[in-house]
């Protein structure tokens, strides 16, 4: 449903831009700076709409990239720090079961019966 809007409101546009563009038919003149020349005045307002959507276009590309290489390089970085944090846990899980095998071990021998020689 969202789309049929965005082509309903894009289709509504372009209806405009079509209207205004047949009404202004005259031709004008544009001055590029070193030159000047007499072009109808739909033709500029199509190029300039044409140039318009290809900026917007070029802008929205290169921060979608943008946007992309920092998401992965977050990704990445916190993928460094579970395989980091991982490591430590296999660590300290190692550690505290050495440990409570020597405190199973000592206490162990303390309450085992001495053999008493006679």
């Amino acid at each position: 449903m969202k789309n049929q809007w965005r082509l309903v409101s894009a289709l509504v546009i372009v209806l405009v831009i079509v209207v205004f563009a047949i009404l202004n038919v005259e031709p004008v003149r544009v001055n590029f700076g070193i030159a000047a020349v007499h072009w109808p005045l739909i033709l500029v307002i199509v190029i300039t709409l044409i140039l318009g959507v290809v900026i917007a276009v070029l802008m929205a590309t290169v921060n979608s990239a943008k946007e992309r290489n920092e998401h992965e390089k977050a990704l990445a970085d916190a993928q460094a720090k579970i395989d980091k944090l991982t490591a430590e846990n296999k660590s300290l899980t190692l550690r505290l079961n050495n440990k409570g095998k020597q405190n199973r071990d000592s206490a162990a021998a303390a309450t085992a019966p001495v053999a008493s020689s006679k």
